[in-house]
């Protein structure tokens, strides 16, 4: 029955759960909020800068699908840890054929500036992944302990999103940082909000959140997850008022697109009985992929 459920779920939503399943989505987004971000402030980026933060977002994805399936408990494993685990060695050669002309690519044709900022925001990632799949073994630190891993993606996340752009911005004076600053914060709330929608999504079935052992998840996260609409209503109403006060078109773009993506996730908590948690999965990244509403409007 599982089985049939599963390949019901696959001949559905087939083309979307190969971009899931292959690790294509977070690539996905990283590329088009970079593009977003940098045409926002009317700074030109070659294509190779997206493509490379897709690459390197590929390979840490994948990296962090497979360690989890290592060792981690059954209950906590979905359809993509899975995948990762029964096509290792696949996505390991895989990995091991991007990661070197990628790093070659980084090394020689990556704007210095930016090459800096993103080695320092991959020891941090780095350091992650060691605390939630190395020390997280043994210590039971991670995933429950101080480290949110929801709140830890959403701002490497944003950040990486919005190097490109951020280190290009010294060149122009005229820029001023702090606006885009501002739009990355809200960025990484988005993402945070993404994280914990799937988080609850994932879990609530077939048992009520607040009813799991009080150690599976950080606190921070299951009170995000009782009070999701809450927190997804509040962002809308913040996005709403930052659009309004945006001191340029561009800016004002990236808020309405993270107003247009906190309705998307609100109209899914509310209908999320009608899916499966796997394609809610997928919805919630596709949720992010606001941006390509405003392509012709940032030409």
């Amino acid at each position: 029955m599982a089985d049939l459920h599963c390949s019901q779920v696959k001949s559905r939503y087939n083309f979307a759960a190969w971009w899931h399943l292959l690790s294509l989505d977070a690539p996905t987004v990283a590329a088009l909020w970079c593009w977003f971000f940098a045409r926002a402030m009317r700074l030109r980026i070659p294509l190779l800068a997206a493509l490379l933060l897709a690459g390197a977002t590929w390979l840490f994805y994948v990296a962090d699908r497979i360690l989890d399936g290592f060792g981690g408990p059954s209950s906590e494993l979905r359809e993509r840890h899975t995948f990762h685990a029964r096509h290792r060695r696949a996505f390991i050669v895989a990995s091991l054929v991007l990661a070197g002309p990628l790093a070659w690519m980084i090394l020689t044709r990556m704007y210095f500036q930016t090459l800096r900022d993103e080695v320092f925001l991959s020891v941090f990632a780095l350091l992650y992944l060691l605390l939630v799949h190395v020390a997280g073994r043994f210590a039971r630190i991670g995933r429950s302990g101080w480290l949110p891993k929801e709140l830890a993606v959403g701002v490497l996340f944003a950040a990486a999103t919005a190097v490109p752009s951020w280190s290009r911005m010294g060149r122009y004076p005229d820029l001023a940082k702090e606006r885009l600053a501002v739009a990355v914060v809200l960025f990484a709330v988005l993402c945070w909000v993404n994280c914990v929608a799937i988080e609850k999504w994932e879990t609530v079935r077939p048992v009520a959140f607040d009813r799991l052992p009080r150690a599976a998840k950080h606190p921070s996260t299951r009170w995000a997850c009782t009070h999701l609409q809450f927190i997804v209503s509040i962002f809308a109403l913040s996005s709403m008022a930052a659009a309004f006060l945006a001191p340029t078109s561009g800016l004002r773009d990236i808020y309405l697109a993270a107003l247009l993506s906190s309705g998307f996730l609100l109209a899914l908590d509310a209908r999320r009985s009608a899916f499966t948690p796997f394609s809610l999965r997928i919805a919630a990244d596709a949720a992010l992929l606001t941006p390509l509403a405003f392509f012709p409007a940032l030409r």
